[in-house]
């Protein structure tokens, strides 16, 4: 007579082959790989119904949001929150019956029995509820003081690190780097009358801390986390481009992003560090060059510096990864 999988499982823990942690790890790991279609359908309608939820708002800002009071549209925005809220821990299979001195050891369990399609799904509705409460906060700080956008920021960002603390993944992790740089911004812009390159470095700072936080293990994500960082101080070194300031910091500082980048990579063999090094080298010479001749170079020739670097630069990243890699020679 053939046996059931707990049968078997529980003559292997008896027979002290599997303890009992392990034996419940193989029960789940076989319940995800033998899970029905159905489940993957459940997680694209959730994905769906985020996306008709962001259309509707759409919607709505464009047609009535106008004549609507400030009452009601931080009434409606504060409703999608909860509502997303409590959709994204549901989803991920935390609406758990939390006890006084077990909250956390619950939570903990809940997150492990979720499976990778519903903390997906959670977690988009976690980053989601972070976007609407950001905005809820800038319609009532818009007000109450005339501004919005330090209000939002600091929202959201409050938002998106406690949803990746409760279900960490990608999406809130991508929702509090954004955040966290709009906050940034803000702080930064305030304080400095909204000077470029204060601003500029702000960010490249921002970038640089949490690039700091993804190799303390603070965001699990790594590579996902590294090219945050990376992204975010770029970005603050590029933000001084077009607003009539001196490009020279500019360029300096996004040529030291990417060669602390490619630098980093010695360390950290993700390939985000290698694209990010390789794209900030092909910006920041065509624009020194740019400034060096007082844009006498014609466009054709700063596409083909752009070109040549990007080449040099390609190379220059081949070399590193195969110099980071273990030598496996006998």
């Amino acid at each position: 007579m053939t046996q059931s999988r707990d049968e078997v499982l529980r003559r292997l823990v008896r027979e002290g082959v599997l303890t009992a942690a392990q034996a419940l790890a193989v029960h789940q790991a076989l319940d995800e790989a033998e899970r029905p279609a159905r489940a993957r359908w459940a997680e694209v309608a959730g994905y769906v119904g985020g996306a008709l939820l962001l259309v509707g708002a759409v919607s709505l800002a464009g047609t009535s949001w106008p004549v609507l009071s400030t009452a009601a549209r931080v009434l409606i925005l504060l409703s999608a929150t909860v509502a997303l809220l409590a959709a994204g821990l549901l989803l991920a299979g935390l609406g758990v019956r939390l006890r006084a001195g077990e909250r956390r050891r619950a939570w903990r369990e809940g997150v492990e029995r979720a499976g990778p399609g519903r903390r997906r799904t959670g977690g988009v509705a976690l980053a989601l509820a972070s976007a609407t409460g950001a905005l809820a906060a800038a319609e009532l700080s818009a007000a109450v003081t005339g501004t919005r956008l330090m209000a939002a920021a600091v929202t959201g960002l409050v938002l998106a690190a406690a949803g990746y603390v409760a279900l960490p993944g990608g999406p809130c992790a991508v929702a509090a780097a954004g955040f966290a740089a709009l906050t940034a911004e803000a702080v930064a812009g305030e304080l400095s009358g909204y000077d470029s390159m204060a601003v500029g470095l702000t960010l490249v700072g921002t970038g640089v801390v949490w690039t700091a936080l993804v190799r303390a293990g603070v965001i699990r994500q790594r590579r996902l986390g590294l090219g945050l960082g990376a992204a975010v101080a770029l970005f603050g070194a590029q933000h001084g481009l077009g607003t009539g300031a001196d490009l020279a910091w500019s360029y300096v500082t996004t040529t030291a992003v990417a060669l602390a980048c490619l630098v980093l990579y010695r360390w950290e063999r993700a390939w985000v560090l290698l694209v990010a090094g390789v794209a900030g080298l092909t910006l920041a010479v065509p624009e020194a060059v740019w400034d060096w001749t007082d844009g006498a170079v014609g466009g054709s020739i700063a596409l083909m510096i752009a070109g040549l670097v990007l080449v040099a630069s390609s190379v220059l990243g081949l070399r590193l990864h195969r110099a980071s890699r273990p030598d496996r020679s006998p």
